[in-house]
């Protein structure tokens, strides 16, 4: 007669020791990053659509935003006489992020990436590029930007393109 086995019910094998917190902070990891990479993408519709409000909320009160020869601006109500001088004026203004890069390390983190904007000033259509590298911090659960340097490639007229002009005058 043949011996009865005893079914064993197919149960996954236990984590090892520390997997699960790995696991964890992995998790948290690339949760923070999806933060960063909406914050940033925000920010852009924020500034298009003129919610200067909003888009200062972005940053922390200890701020600096350096724009090159635009200037740097080191607290939210420079920061908005910026954005009222400079961004206001243009009748459209739509901006993309690309190629976004964001490297966490516990609450500060870096983001890269090549941003592009569409503009119409006066009528004249405009298109620019560049890039940002912002440093970040987590406070209360919230990503914000503490550093900002927006480097501009070109800035042109869009009928001559970047090649002819590289930086037009804006005043």
């Amino acid at each position: 007669m043949a011996k009865a086995t005893k079914k064993r019910a197919n149960k996954p094998a236990a984590a090892p020791a520390g997997a699960a917190a790995t696991l964890a902070r992995r998790v948290i990891e690339l949760e923070d990053r999806e933060a960063i990479r909406s914050l940033v993408s925000r920010m852009n519709w924020l500034a298009d659509s003129r919610n200067f409000d909003e888009l200062l909320e972005c940053y922390t009160d200890d701020l600096v935003y350096d724009v090159g020869e635009f200037g740097t601006f080191r607290s939210k109500q420079e920061l908005r006489q910026f954005y009222e001088q400079t961004v206001k004026p243009f009748a459209m203004t739509i901006h993309h992020s690309t190629n976004v890069v964001v490297e966490t390390r516990g609450n500060r983190a870096t983001s890269h990436c090549y941003w592009r904007a569409e503009l119409e000033l006066n009528g004249q259509a405009i298109t620019s590029s560049g890039h940002y590298l912002d440093v970040l911090v987590k406070r209360s659960g919230s990503w914000k930007v503490q550093q900002r340097t927006a480097t501009i490639r070109y800035m042109t007229p869009l009928h001559e393109g970047w090649a002819k002009t590289r930086m037009m005058k804006l005043g």
